[in-house]
């Protein structure tokens, strides 16, 4: 049995608000790496001079590695921006899982958003400055991305604005993904999030799991070079449809599969199936 997903989760992981960096922020909070799987970057810009008595006039928030950050941040987002520092500071994980489960202490969420929810209270209080260890710097290096090389997204970013647009360029520009090219993958969804929207997400007439399909299924698989072109929930499995491989795709139909798989295991549950469609 699959089961239903609260409207509010679906509504933030979807149609996602406040997701990537400000421009100019004035704190940031940082935890994780894409290479453990999971990363998250706040940026938060304040009406006045920060800290306490400071309206948040502005926050984005940036997940790394899993789908499953991405509601959480996006929930986070809604509730800091325009209050005050004080009210910023009173989101732990537990306020985040209790307003993605609508306030339904029943209702579900999968494991994994829980545990996310946990790592984005943690980096929007390192953020704020609450905490034993400081913000991170606005300016810094980012999240980690190439363990071998020792580089992280904003470095690789900034490469990207400056004309890079593949991981050969790229390594030339930064030497990220030049050693053992474990990265790639990670790379690749870096340089997907620069140059490339958001996927639109399907209108409310389709069902919450395909919606979550064609957002963050493509999300992935766009990155490696394979257009997802549709989805079909029935029972317990997820019918998918790809279209023809662009050049250089780095994926085949079976890797793609599982990819979708595990994209739905974090952000539905573990028992949802993905195969296919028949042509």
């Amino acid at each position: 049995m699959i089961p239903e997903l609260p409207g509010v989760y679906v509504d933030h992981l979807v149609r996602p608000r406040g997701v990537g960096d400000l421009a100019h922020p004035e704190a940031a909070g940082e935890i994780g790496s894409m290479v453990g799987g999971l990363g998250v970057r706040f940026t938060l810009s304040y009406a006045s001079d920060g800290g306490e008595g400071s309206l948040v006039a502005d926050v984005r928030g940036r997940p790394f590695g899993s789908p499953a950050l991405v509601a959480p941040i996006s929930w986070l987002c809604t509730q800091v921006e325009g209050g005050t520092w004080e009210d910023a500071g009173r989101f732990g994980p537990d306020e985040v899982v209790a307003g993605l489960k609508e306030g339904h202490a029943d209702a579900w969420l999968p494991e994994a958003v829980v545990r996310a929810s946990e790592f984005a209270a943690r980096a929007l209080r390192r953020a704020l400055g609450i905490g034993q260890r400081g913000p991170a710097d606005c300016r810094g290096p980012g999240i980690l991305v190439c363990r071998c090389i020792g580089v992280g997204d904003r470095t690789i970013r900034d490469a990207i604005r400056d004309g890079a647009q593949d991981p050969e360029s790229i390594g030339d520009a930064t030497g990220a993904c030049t050693g053992c090219r474990s990265c790639r993958p990670d790379v690749l969804a870096v340089i997907d999030e620069e140059l490339r929207p958001w996927p639109e997400a399907p209108g409310p007439d389709r069902h919450p799991i395909e919606r979550i399909t064609l957002v963050h299924g493509r999300r992935v698989l766009r990155a490696l070079g394979l257009p997802l072109l549709d989805a079909r929930f029935e029972g317990d499995t997820v019918h998918v449809t790809f279209g023809a491989p662009e050049p250089g795709a780095t994926v085949r139909i079976p890797g793609a599969v599982a990819l979708v798989r595990h994209t739905l295991r974090e952000t539905v549950c573990d028992d949802i199936r993905v195969a296919p469609a028949e042509a």
